[in-house]
């Protein structure tokens, strides 16, 4: 056996290892999930409250889009939020999810403009809505831990995007929206590809970490 071929064989076996250990989490956190949800029927509402402290913490214009998202399975919706962040002069917008493999397109959105059925269950603006680069992305989770990472559903979607961002030179933060039970003890499991929140907010908290850029 080669020197190149026995790497190649360790990387693999690693890689098998972290996706094993995503997909054990993303069972377990879906739970938690599911349960934060149940039990805090008015989370989103107490979370809106946390607009005024997001904008003071974050380094954009006072005009800045924001890119919530529609939400589905048992995800904090960011709705309430984002009515709050529009009543402070910002915009707001939504993304359109793509075929696999592919970043994220965002068009602009405010409460009350058309939706159409996207992929994997969720809405989107239609193809005719205008295509924006938002300043910050609200980003949905399954879990997030102390350091500034994220679990999701292993599409790749909003890391992709913000690899695309970075690499058109545009700043795009990244916010994270979770349930208090979502933070977990221990580092989540990540890879090369897994970006960093910029913050994460929960009914209760702003966890700041100032990484996204």
């Amino acid at each position: 056996m080669t020197e190149q071929s026995s790497t190649t064989r360790q990387s693999s076996s690693g890689q098998d290892e972290l996706d094993a250990a995503k997909a054990a989490l993303r069972k377990d956190q879906g739970r938690i999930r599911a349960a934060a949800r149940d039990a805090s029927p008015d989370a989103a509402e107490t979370l809106a409250g946390h607009a005024q402290a997001l904008i003071e913490r974050l380094p954009v214009t006072a005009d800045a889009i924001i890119a919530g998202y529609w939400p589905i399975r048992s995800e904090l919706t960011p709705l309430p939020l984002m009515a709050a962040l529009v009543a402070r002069g910002m915009r707001t917008a939504l993304p359109a999810t793509p075929q696999p493999g592919q970043p994220l397109v965002f068009h602009h959105w405010q409460e009350g403009d058309a939706l159409i059925e996207g992929l994997y269950g969720t809405s989107e603006p239609p193809s005719t809505a205008p295509l924006c680069v938002p300043d910050v992305l609200l980003v949905p989770m399954l879990a997030f831990d102390r350091l500034g990472y994220r679990l999701g559903y292993g599409g790749g979607f909003y890391d992709r995007s913000l690899a695309r961002c970075r690499a058109q030179g545009q700043r795009v933060i990244a916010v994270g929206l979770g349930y208090d039970s979502q933070c977990t003890t221990d580092p989540l499991p990540v890879e090369a590809t897994d970006e960093r929140l910029y913050a994460v907010i929960t009914p209760t908290t702003v966890y700041g970490h100032g990484q996204n850029d």
